[in-house]
């Protein structure tokens, strides 16, 4: 038998739970002296203990424990449940650094009314060049699940790439109905096709059009530094009377393909732009 202490310690529920499971009757002590109103436990009541906590922080109501718990659920049952709330945490956690990622962004749209960096733009003209396209508007995950098994292909010589990697931007993310991504694959003239991706996806052999664009290169250490110069360049073009096309390109001359540590990435940023009439 063990003391409520010893029970508390090997469960890890506090002895007012263990109180509060007895009278639900979620837990009863194996044995309660009779005269002293001491709670007995046993070795074999830990599993339970141990379920009616994973279903506790599952967010289950003790109600709802009750009913799940008299059902003899199995850990594969149980381990199911989990995996559910683990994503809904998972997804929880990306939407609140969102959040907070873009609070940091206005805060330093403000900042930077006083103090506008200098970007060193260029303003070029993107001859036309053959690539592998595709363009798609993507979930979760989409996009880097998609981005492995192009390196892998890269790598086995399925596709004829270039040594640069590519990604567009049609729209933006907070119009989430006008918002598309695309992989531009720049190939050489090697390349004889189209490629199939096992998710049923075409990479399109396309001729890309020519563009003129506004760009500049970063060293970036993240997402959100990137984005943010891609506003700024956003917004010199407009100070400096050009129009937005809608489309923006990531050229990564050296980026996580090249499996280099992020401090070391080097990305050129393109906005399409066009002179204004």
């Amino acid at each position: 038998m063990l003391k409520i202490g010893e029970f508390s310690s090997l469960s890890q529920i506090s002895i007012k739970a263990l109180h509060i499971y007895d009278e639900r009757g979620l837990l009863r002590p194996e044995h309660v002296d009779k005269f002293t109103g001491y709670r007995y436990y046993t070795m074999k009541q830990l599993p339970r203990a141990h379920r009616i906590m994973a279903l506790k922080g599952l967010g289950l109501s003790l109600d709802q424990i009750g009913v799940i718990i008299n059902q003899a659920m199995n850990i594969d049952e149980l381990r199911g449940m989990f995996r559910l709330k683990q994503s809904e945490l998972e997804q929880r956690v990306r939407e609140e650094q969102e959040r907070l990622a873009m609070v940091e962004f206005h805060l330093r749209m403000i900042e930077v009314e006083d103090n506008m960096p200098d970007l060193n733009v260029i303003v070029k003209e993107i001859p036309s060049f053959a690539a592998l396209y595709l363009r798609f508007r993507p979930v979760e995950h989409q996009i880097p699940t998609l981005g492995e098994e192009i390196n892998e292909l890269i790598a086995s010589g399925e596709i004829a790439h270039t040594g640069q990697w590519m990604g567009g931007v049609y729209g933006e993310k907070v119009n989430p109905d006008d918002y598309e991504f695309a992989f531009i694959v720049p190939v050489t003239e090697d390349q004889s096709g189209d490629v199939e991706l096992s998710t049923g996806d075409t990479l399109a052999l396309t001729q890309m059009p020519p563009a003129l664009a506004a760009t500049i290169v970063v060293n970036a250490h993240g997402e959100a530094e990137l984005f943010e110069k891609q506003v700024l360049l956003k917004r010199w073009a407009i100070d400096n009377g050009y129009e937005l096309c809608n489309e923006y390109r990531a050229i990564h001359h050296k980026g996580p393909m090249h499996h280099v540590p992020q401090s070391e990435f080097v990305t050129e940023l393109q906005i399409v732009i066009e002179n204004r009439s």
